[in-house]
């Protein structure tokens, strides 16, 4: 037990890595329950062969992976594939999205990797919140392996490892790590993070008092379809209803006011039922936009559309505040700022509050948020601006090992802007989103961000 809790402390000590913004935690648990439909397709390669079948197996995979980056699959009971690309540049990055804090993400993170080491022989694995090579192999000798799996599973339950790292402790596979990080860059995301904690409590006492005004309003200024609409989307956001159940709702609407939605051609897909032709990923960059749609057309005066917009604003706010925003809320957020005045939605709010007799009180406290909006941008924008490092620092060390495929491991949220760099450079891509079926600790995940940021990265 001494030489246990020994090994354990060595191991602890090293544990300084960064941190993945990843996708918010409740919208990544949906949307799970969604990519789980389609795990038919994601079938595990047999592997019952002789060593020297299993090296010449892997030498053909990774020519076929080269050829068609399609050819990839990663077991069902792991994750999902949920979008590919094929390159010209001879070069494959294999995403796969962080999902910071869970456990069962990240056990499941650690089989999609050992099945691509053993299919595809794919060694290198590239990480966000990590700048340097340093791994844990040279602990290998200190303990057996089931020694080693226990430290390593308590560690990854206490949010201290990741899968990676789970993997590179508790296996003997040949694993090679690099971190992608730009120190820098990623040192400004860590100061805005604990900048943001010093008023994110009062900032979401705000937001939430005026989130609550909004919807004691909403029955004296929505129409039926809105009311319809907005108690949709809460039910599904509450979990009372499903996915499926909230867009046929939407749906219905759509096809009652006669609504054009041949922009948002996975929503139709997925309305009728077509699974197995439909790109999730696409289908969920369409929500926000055609959610916007349908409000524009069933919305009949100027009140009903700005207390829409508020709304939206708030609930937006609510989630920077949690660091629980999905891109496409972000790009939303960027392309309408005027939207996110706190002093206008409190103005709003309280003139139609008098006007409607509620007597509802507003709280005068807008500059909670609206003082801290450029330290919140900040943390957002810093975040975005790692990327690029990202991208280029996978690209400096396979091109130093010489080598085609690589893993990359970055939250959800950077999934867009990296795939569209990825794909700028000419690199096949597949995008692995590994399954998830438990809630994350949300103060598990928020001091495990504090936690990881406050020593920097190695």
């Amino acid at each position: 037990m001494k030489k246990l809790l020994q090994v354990l402390f060595v191991i602890s000590l090293g544990c300084i890595f960064g941190v993945s913004l990843c996708y918010a935690e409740t919208v990544w648990e949906k949307r799970q329950k969604v990519l789980q439909d389609q795990n038919e397709q994601n079938v595990s390669v047999p592997n019952e062969t002789t060593p020297v079948e299993q090296e010449k197996s892997k030498s053909v995979a990774s020519e076929l992976i080269e050829e068609n980056p399609f050819n990839i699959t990663v077991p069902a009971e792991y994750g999902s594939v949920i979008e590919s690309s094929k390159g010209t540049n001879g070069k494959l990055i294999v995403h796969i999205q962080d999902a910071h804090a869970n456990y069962e993400a990240q056990k499941n993170i650690a089989g999609i990797i050992e099945s691509l080491i053993d299919n595809y022989n794919i060694t290198l694995v590239l990480m966000e919140g990590k700048a340097t090579d340093r791994d844990f192999k040279y602990l290998r000798y200190k303990a057996p392996l089931d020694v080693r799996k226990d430290i390593a599973d308590n560690l990854l339950k206490e949010g201290i490892f990741n899968g990676v790292n789970y993997l590179d402790l508790a296996s003997s596979y040949p694993i090679l790590i690099q971190g992608v990080e730009d120190k820098n860059l990623y040192d400004i995301n860590g100061v805005a993070l604990w900048d943001m904690d010093k008023f994110k409590d009062i900032a979401l006492e705000y937001v939430n008092k005026l989130t609550v005004a909004a919807d004691s309003i909403k029955p004296k200024i929505y129409n039926a379809e809105l009311l319809a609409m907005d108690k949709a989307k809460k039910d599904y956001e509450d979990e009372t209803i499903s996915l499926s159940a909230y867009y046929k709702i939407l749906d219905d609407i759509i096809k009652k006011k006669n609504i054009s939605i041949e922009e948002f051609p996975n929503f139709a897909v997925f309305v009728k039922g077509e699974i197995k032709d439909l790109n999730i990923n696409s289908l969920f960059k369409e929500e926000l936009p055609l959610a916007n749609k349908i409000q524009e057309a069933i919305s009949e005066n100027d009140d009903q559309k700005a207390l829409y917009r508020i709304s939206k604003a708030l609930s937006i706010m609510d989630k920077m505040l949690n660091i629980k925003m999905v891109p496409e809320e972000y790009d939303y957020f960027l392309k309408n700022k005027e939207d996110f005045d706190p002093q206008a939605w409190a103005d709003f709010l309280k003139t139609k509050s008098d006007e409607l007799g509620l007597g509802i009180e507003i709280s005068n406290n807008y500059y909670a948020v609206s003082d801290n909006l450029p330290t919140i941008e900040k943390f957002y924008s810093s975040a975005i601006d790692r990327e690029n490092a990202f991208v280029r620092k996978s690209e400096d060390r396979m091109n130093k090992d010489n080598i085609k495929s690589a893993i990359l491991i970055a939250g959800g949220f950077h999934t867009p802007t990296l795939t569209q760099l990825l794909n700028d450079k000419a690199y096949s891509y597949i995008v692995i989103s590994p399954k998830v079926t438990t809630k994350t600790d949300d103060n598990l995940y928020r001091q495990t961000l504090k936690r990881q940021w406050a020593p920097g990265i190695e």
